[in-house]
């Protein structure tokens, strides 16, 4: 049950593996014996893809609840609780760290987590600061737990209107989605296919990651975005990489400050043995 909660979470079996410290194949046998158990298929499979069926979304709610109430039983009865505020901004927190967050829970359950928007000004003093710094160059973050690569990105729906768009050059004669105001992605990204960054097709800027994400996903344009962000996206066919050949370093998520200490501490080895696998 706790692999099928968490492979419907993830969408993956490789990152439901990764969690609960077992092989993909022993994750897809459980789940498999699981369905084979009710007489009921909760998962379609496309090639490395899972997504629930309705019958799988249903048992979801039911098993949830269920595991809930017996995490929050056992951690009743753990003593010394700590209290872990983790400040980071809202489109690493969201896309990447939540959907991992549950290996991290599993293993300290006597941490209460917090974790916090920088974007939303938030007021508790950190444990940990999660800090992204620009940069080309992957020997610039030797600590950075992830980094920052970055693709070019469309709803599949604007392909149909141009198959030119696979060509780097042709993609500016479409509405291009800028993330920051100086198109610092798409510069990197221009630098690296050997063309100048000349938006022919008009262009929109938003001031996060996440802004631009959800641009690309209603088709309003072609965007720049980490694979890492936008795994169920890419994974649902939601969105579309163009020119794969072109995944240029732009920057890296990184703890900053001074070295954290007790659990802190704990949650940084935890954030650096995501970048080794």
């Amino acid at each position: 049950m706790p692999a099928f909660s968490i492979a419907a979470r993830t969408g993956s079996l490789t990152l439901a593996a990764r969690e609960l410290n077992l092989t993909p194949g022993a994750i897809s046998r459980q789940i498999k014996s699981l369905e084979d158990a009710l007489g009921i298929q909760l998962f379609n499979r496309k090639h490395n893809a899972i997504v629930l069926t309705d019958a799988g979304r249903q048992y979801l709610t039911h098993i949830n609840a269920a595991l809930s109430t017996i995490d929050t039983g056992t951690r009743a009865l753990l003593p010394d609780r700590v209290r872990m505020v983790v400040q980071a901004p809202i489109t690493i927190a969201r896309r990447w760290l939540i959907p991992r967050l549950g290996s991290y829970m599993m293993e300290n359950r006597s941490v209460d987590l917090s974790i916090q928007s920088l974007a939303l000004g938030a007021s508790d003093v950190p444990d940990i600061t999660i800090a992204y710094r620009r940069g080309c160059d992957e020997a610039r973050f030797p600590s950075a737990f992830l980094l920052d690569r970055t693709v070019a990105v469309c709803s599949p729906l604007m392909i149909g209107r141009t198959a030119a768009a696979m060509n780097p050059e042709a993609l500016f004669d479409l509405p291009i989605l800028l993330d920051t105001a100086d198109a610092w992605s798409w510069r990197c990204w221009c630098d690296t296919a050997g063309i100048a960054f000349r938006p022919r097709g008009g262009s929109v800027t938003f001031d996060t990651d996440e802004a631009s994400i959800d641009a690309c996903l209603t088709g309003l344009g072609i965007g720049q975005a980490s694979p890492s962000l936008i795994e169920r996206e890419l994974r649902e066919g939601q969105l579309v990489v163009l020119c794969p050949h072109l995944t240029p370093i732009v920057g890296a998520y990184e703890i900053a400050g001074p070295t954290p200490n007790g659990p802190a501490s704990g949650f940084t080895q935890w954030l650096l043995k995501w970048r080794e696998a």
